[in-house]
């Protein structure tokens, strides 16, 4: 762990040594910064790249997307792969496929590990600073002290989900609770992580609620309230199977911010014809014609309109290049109202797999764009599908997330009708019209199912854990791979059962070398 944190410290003197809106330089120039105000800390606090992650050069770190891949969400069959999928992205594949060599890359590290441990290692420096700096006001001190202990419980949730397997005995996350350079954390049980982030949680409450933050801060929404803190754990809880609590917080979170974004009637999402492409038949006519749309609104405010988006207790975003690319599943596209759902009409008509990875041609009488029929015969229609909403995806907590939770809670409680209420009280603002919206019920599946449509990809592997470890639900990953990726003959059968130890990812190879952490089982 040396390496690591020696790493993390390091960035973290340059952060703070760049900050130049709230600290000054040292004398000597030495490139470092000393922290002796809390008007410092307070400054770094409000960071927005805590959170956002928004880099300089624009950059993203890609953190809980690099599990989009490995859901019942996503597909790359066979024939898309070999027939339609550009050669950059053998990389995914791998992913796609399991392979534990591809999830442990250094250059896959510096997007996804590195960010956590870097902004854990931030709030850490904080919390130890917070007594031996110039004081302001109490209030001051305890917001920052509340605004650093819920950064350290949610990276440390994040690293736990991705990391750990579900059971209380099983192996959790070292729980890094102080900025000393080279100290490991020692890896304890995932029981152990949990009652550490708990406690941070609840730290972080009584502060921001004595330091007068109990109010949602939509302004500065990249700063944690008390609200954001009980949608943490609402989340946290629900992941666990504590419904009742996950009730509770939810339905607290959604008292001080409940806005829902009318999809229908909001501007940022009206859709401009962008290219048409034409299906040919074997005689060359054209079979089909398939109008393709951007939104060119959001993609102008770029990370602005994550940061202004209405729904967010917390605009963290994160991004990669390939989430472009990932086609959904035939399950997935199965589960939409196409006709009535806006966000299948908003966020699936990009069909950027279909511009970007398929042999496209031009019509040199027509001038159309046409894909010819040796060139799409093996192909299904959720090949040409895949989700675009903003330029990043927000992986924070949202309004919708808490309604989901609270039908999902009311609906395991018994309370039906409720947990319908709930869901018709969201699909409102996403349906084009309300006599859909109201089309369906309170049962647990029809949350689950309304929720993988709001959440997508992004939240799917974070929910197979979470019910198939709260739930036995039996949830098993299932897809054809091929041993040879450019041979469709080499087909094989992939199965991740709902007890299969790589549900834990993989740690990077020399981090846990440096760490002394044994890697997580089946990746060996």
């Amino acid at each position: 762990m040396e390496k690591i944190f020696a790493v993390v410290s390091l960035m973290g003197l340059l952060m703070l040594g760049s900050c130049s809106d709230f600290l000054d330089e040292t004398p000597d120039k030495s490139g470092s910064a000393y922290i002796y105000h809390m008007d410092q800390l307070y400054g770094l606090m409000g960071s927005t790249d805590l959170y956002l992650l928004d880099q300089p050069d624009g950059w993203v770190p890609a953190y809980m997307t690099e599990t989009l891949p490995l859901t019942d969400a996503v597909e790359y069959s066979p024939a898309y792969y070999v027939d339609a999928l550009m050669s950059s992205m053998s990389e995914v594949y791998d992913t796609y496929c399991w392979k534990g060599e591809r999830l442990m890359t250094e250059s896959s590290m510096l997007a996804t590990w590195t960010p956590v441990w870097e902004r854990i290692y931030r709030f850490n420096t904080v919390l130890e600073n917070l007594d031996k700096v110039e004081q302001t006001t109490e209030a001051i001190r305890k917001q920052v002290e509340g605004e650093a202990r819920f950064g350290r419980a949610y990276y440390h949730f994040m690293l736990l989900v991705q990391y750990c397997l579900w059971a209380d005995d099983k192996p959790g996350i070292g729980y890094r609770d102080n900025a000393e350079v080279g100290e490991v954390p020692p890896r304890k049980t995932v029981a152990y992580t949990l009652e550490c982030i708990y406690e941070d949680l609840d730290l972080a409450e009584k502060a921001l609620t004595e330091a007068g933050r109990t109010a949602f801060d939509r302004e500065h929404n990249f700063r944690p309230t008390v609200p954001t803190v009980q949608a943490l754990r609402a989340r946290i809880a629900l992941y666990r199977g504590d419904y009742e609590l996950a009730l509770t917080n939810a339905e607290n979170a959604l008292k001080a911010h409940n806005t829902l974004v009318d999809f229908k009637n909001d501007p940022n999402y009206e859709l401009y014809p962008y290219m048409d492409v034409h299906l040919l038949d074997e005689a060359g006519e054209t079979m089909e014609v398939i109008s393709i749309y951007s939104m060119d609104n959001l993609m102008y405010l770029d990370m602005e309109a994550v940061t202004n988006y209405e729904e967010a207790y917390l605009p963290n975003s994160t991004m990669e290049d390939y989430e472009w690319y990932h086609p959904m599943s035939e399950v997935f596209y199965n589960l939409w109202d196409k006709e009535n759902d806006a966000r299948w009409k908003y966020f699936y008509s990009a069909c950027n797999p279909l511009q970007v990875d398929f042999n496209l041609e031009i019509d040199e009488d027509t001038w159309n764009y046409v894909l010819t029929y040796e060139n799409h015969k093996d192909l299904k229609p959720w090949n040409f599908r895949n989700y675009y909403r903003f330029v990043g995806t927000i992986i924070g907590m949202t309004t919708a997330e808490m309604y989901l939770i609270k039908a999902e809670c009311q609906a395991r409680s018994g309370d039906e009708p409720g947990a319908a209420e709930t869901l018709k009280t969201l699909r409102r603002t996403r349906f084009l019209n309300d006599v859909a919206a109201e089309n369906i019920g309170g049962t647990v599946q029809e949350v689950l199912d309304e929720r993988f449509r709001e959440i997508g990809a992004v939240g799917r592997f974070y929910d197979i854990k979470r019910l198939n470890g709260a739930e036995n639900a039996g949830i098993c990953i299932r897809r054809d791979i091929m041993t040879n990726p450019t041979d469709k003959t080499s087909v094989v059968q992939l199965e991740i059962a709902p007890d299969d130890p790589r549900w834990a990812l993989p740690f990077y190879s020399f981090e846990a070398a440096s760490m002394g952490w044994e890697q997580n089982a089946g990746w060996e």
